[in-house]
């Protein structure tokens, strides 16, 4: 077997932030996900209760 060189090295450390960056990446789409999420939900709360409200007086 030969012996590791420093270009084995710098691979490798490329390889791993590679890996990093995706896995990092990955965790803040899925937080922003959910929030979309969230919002929507909220969202499509508001709006089925604009129509319900409509017989009270404005204020």
């Amino acid at each position: 077997m030969r012996e590791r060189s420093y270009w084995d090295d710098c691979a490798e450390a490329m390889e791993l932030t590679i890996e990093g960056n995706r896995l990092i990446v990955g965790e803040i789409a899925e937080c922003i996900r959910e929030q979309w999420h969230a919002a929507m939900h909220r969202v499509a709360e508001i709006v089925h209760r604009v129509p319900n409200a409509r017989h009270l007086p404005p204020v």
